[in-house]
């Protein structure tokens, strides 16, 4: 008991550990489950030939990290190992060779000192929390992490008995054991790489996307003000028409976009040509569309990001009010550009819960990895403009609220 006293700040630094590689659930219960497994991990004592400790306290280590942590399986999994096999190597370490050599008091200095260690070095060299390489690379990354893993095993597990050298064993045992620390440090580099080229080629992706998005929408808006504006011709053409013609030719341009749809909702271009081609759309499918919107200027900022962020919540609004009957297809969308910040809310049906600790709802489709990019283009756009992204999901309604403030302008002198 005075040695689990005295180790504490070890527990917690390994649980501060725990919590900057993963999401941990919003409850009081889920971190309760962590600083236990913490406690296990950091301060179990394992010696060589001993299956007591070490198998529970792997099984209780990997369970534990499974529930209490939000991300993928894969995920889990491979840093729950990662962790595991870093601690256990050096826990065997202390346990069995350091302590012939050292006294307790040491001994727990050593202890605390690795478990902060641990913790800095996840910190200012890991990746971040919201890392998520995919099933792929992660499975990829669990099959490099079976080596040292296997070492420590193999050590504790199964014995070297009546060595003729009995100097030579700590030596041997000392150098596996090091080179398992050590290959934490790697795998920690490499999935932080990964992650860094992961994120730049979403980055581009979504770029790409997104210039695409607005200069499709730019065009469409375009197509629909020409035609307006080409009303005298059609009207001077009518002159020369029978009656059964103009009354097809009337038809015909009744039904045109151009015609039965409004262009201008507020003071932003952008704005106007995104909700023209969605309104378009949504009546299409009998979704009605209700407007507040407050913006009488240009906005002031890029055009590409102002058609992502309107675009992109309209899309998903429209995706959720396809499995509802028609009188429940209602978006709601309030917009207001005042004081240097503008404000974003899109309500619409929903039958989807989000789950504890995550930001973002998973996508609903089957195809999940070609999937789900709008809501993730629409919180990389607020993070660049330094802005807050909020999901809620109330008594069946869906709401996407966001704010950003104006990006500073940086004046020549």
């Amino acid at each position: 008991m005075l040695v689990l006293i005295f180790e504490i700040p070890a527990y917690l630094f390994h649980y501060l550990t725990i919590r900057r590689l993963l999401t941990v659930k919003k409850s009081f219960f889920a971190h309760l489950i962590l600083l236990f497994i913490s406690l296990l991990m950091a301060g179990m004592i394992i010696y060589i030939g001993d299956w007591s400790n070490l198998p529970p306290t792997f099984l209780l280590y990997l369970a534990g990290i499974q529930y209490a942590c939000t991300d993928s399986r894969a995920k889990k999994f491979t840093l729950a190992l990662m962790l595991a096999s870093t601690v256990f190597a050096w826990n065997v370490f202390l346990d069995n060779i350091l302590k012939t050599y050292a006294d307790f008091n040491f001994l727990v200095w050593a202890r605390i000192l690795f478990s902060a260690l641990l913790y800095l070095l996840v910190r200012f060299y890991g990746p971040e929390r919201e890392t998520e390489l995919g099933n792929p690379l992660w499975h990829l990354m669990l099959l490099l992490i079976l080596a040292p893993e296997g070492i420590v095993f193999s050590i504790v597990l199964i014995p070297i008995e009546n060595s003729p050298n009995p100097l030579w064993l700590p030596r041997l045992y000392t150098t596996l054991l090091f080179l398992s620390l050590f290959s934490f440090i790697g795998l920690l580099r490499a999935i932080t790489v990964l992650a860094k080229q992961r994120k730049l080629e979403q980055k581009n992706l979504h770029t790409e996307m997104n210039l695409q998005y607005y200069e499709s929408m730019k065009q469409q808006h375009f197509e629909i003000r020409r035609l307006r504006h080409d009303l005298s011709n059609h009207l001077q053409t009518l002159l020369f028409l029978s009656d059964a013609e103009k009354k097809d030719y009337i038809t015909h341009l009744l039904e045109s976009p151009g015609m039965v749809q409004k262009t201008d909702y507020c003071g932003d271009q952008t704005v106007n040509a995104v909700l023209s081609v969605k309104e378009q759309s949504m009546r299409q499918q009998e979704i009605l569309l209700r407007l507040q919107l407050d913006i009488p200027e240009e906005l002031p900022f890029a055009n590409a990001d102002i058609c992502v962020l309107f675009a992109n919540a309209l899309d998903n609004a429209i995706e959720s009010c396809r499995s509802f009957p028609k009188e429940q297809r209602i978006v709601e969308i309030t917009a207001r550009h005042r004081k240097g910040m503008l404000a974003l809310s899109v309500k619409n049906p929903a039958s989807v819960t989000l789950e504890a600790g995550n930001r973002l709802p998973s996508t609903t489709k089957a195809d999940a990895g070609r999937h789900g990019y709008g809501l993730r283009s629409i919180d990389e756009i607020v993070k660049h403009y330094q802005g807050n992204l909020e999901i809620r999901s109330e008594n069946g309604v869906f709401e996407l609220f966001l704010y950003l403030p104006e990006p500073i302008r940086t004046h020549s002198v």
